[in-house]
C-alpha cells in the first residue's frame, strides 16, 4: 500500500467517503491535513433529490459591469455565485447538483469540474444547446438526468441554506414548491423581480409585469415532473421562460408557494446589486452566508 493508501486507511471512511478523498488526494495531496474534515458531512443527506441550477444565461448586466466575467463566476468574498449555491446545496443535505451550461460553457465548465473534486457532493456539468432560447429550455435540459423531485436554483440567487431544507421537508404533494417572499418593501430593486399573486399558498399569477402581487419569487423550487410537461405547453404558445412553465401548472393548480419567513436570500444579476449583497454578506450582515470555501468546511 502507498503513502496515501495508508493514511486514508487510517481515517477509516466508509468506502464513499474514502473514495472522495481519494478523489482530492490525486488533485492535491496537501489536502491530507483536512481530508477528514472535508468530507464527513455534518447532516443526515435527503437521498435521491438532486438539485439543478441554472447558469446557461449570458448575465449581460452583470458582465457588463465585472469587466466581463461569466456571471457563475463572479465572486463574492472569496466564493463564486456558483460555489456559494452549490455550498447552500451541501448544507441542506443534497447529495448532487447538475449544473445547465450554455453561454460561456467553454469557462463554466471547468469551474464546475473543479467544484467537483473539492466538493462533498457530485457536481456535474449539463450542456443546453437552446440556451439562447429562454432559461425554461435549461431546465428541460435537465430531464434526462433527474427521476426524482428536484430543487431548482438560479446561479445569481444565493440562499440561506435554511430555505433548502424547508423545501425538502414539505410534505410530498402533485405540486411543485415554489419559496416566496412577502417581505415586498425590503427588495433590493423591485422593479426587475419577479412578482407572484398568491391566495394563501395557492399561486395565482407570476411576472415581472403584475399590477397587483402580494409576494416575490426567490427563485427556488421544490420541482414535480409535471414542470417538465408544463414547459413545453408554453414553448407551444411561444413563451420559453421558466415563468411560463409557472403560469401552465399555476394555471392547472399544480403550484403553491412557500413562506420563506426571516431566512435571507439575494438576486445578484446587475452591478449594483453586486454591490448590495458584497455589503450584506461580508459585513456579516447575513450571518446565514459563509465567507470561507463552503466545501472545506467542517
Amino acid at each position: 500500500m502507498n503513502f496515501f493508501g495508508t493514511l486514508l486507511e487510517s481515517l477509516k471512511l466508509p468506502r464513499e467517503l474514502h473514495r472522495r478523498c481519494a478523489k482530492i488526494l490525486r488533485t492535491n495531496w496537501k489536502s491530507i491535513v483536512i481530508a477528514k474534515r472535508i468530507v464527513l458531512p455534518r447532516r443526515r443527506f435527503n437521498h435521491g433529490v438532486p438539485a439543478v441550477i441554472l447558469a446557461a444565461g449570458q448575465g449581460t448586466r452583470l458582465r457588463n459591469g465585472n469587466g466581463g466575467n461569466l456571471k457563475p463566476l463572479t465572486k463574492i468574498g472569496s466564493l463564486t455565485l456558483l460555489e456559494r449555491d452549490v455550498g447552500s446545496c451541501e448544507e441542506a443535505g443534497v447529495e448532487e447538483c447538475l449544473v445547465v451550461c450554455g453561454y460561456g460553457a467553454d469557462r463554466l465548465v471547468p469551474h464546475v469540474r473543479e467544484i467537483d473534486m473539492r466538493s462533498k457532493l457530485s457536481v456535474r456539468a449539463i450542456l443546453n444547446p437552446n440556451w439562447m432560447e429562454g432559461n425554461g429550455t435549461s431546465v428541460l435540459a435537465a430531464q434526462p438526468y433527474v427521476s426524482t423531485p428536484f430543487l431548482l436554483l438560479m446561479c445569481d440567487h444565493i440562499c440561506d441554506p435554511e430555505i433548502l431544507r424547508s423545501l425538502l421537508s414539505i410534505d410530498p404533494s402533485p405540486a411543485t414548491l415554489l419559496a416566496i417572499d412577502r417581505r415586498i418593501d425590503e427588495v433590493f430593486d423591485l422593479p426587475d423581480a419577479t412578482k407572484v399573486q398568491c391566495n394563501s399558498n395557492k399561486i395565482l399569477k407570476i411576472g415581472k409585469e403584475l399590477g397587483y402581487f402580494n409576494a416575490i419569487d426567490t427563485g427556488f423550487f421544490l420541482c414535480r415532473h409535471s414542470l417538465f410537461d408544463a414547459l413545453r405547453i408554453a414553448r407551444t404558445q411561444g413563451d420559453t421562460s421558466l415563468s411560463g412553465g409557472i403560469r401552465e401548472l399555476s394555471r392547472v393548480g399544480k403550484m403553491k408557494a412557500m413562506d420563506i419567513g426571516v431566512r435571507c436570500w439575494l438576486d445578484v444579476d446587475t452591478p449594483e446589486s453586486l454591490v448590495y449583497a458584497e455589503s450584506l454578506i461580508l459585513s456579516g450582515l447575513c450571518p446565514s452566508f459563509r465567507n470561507e470555501l463552503v466545501m472545506k468546511g467542517a
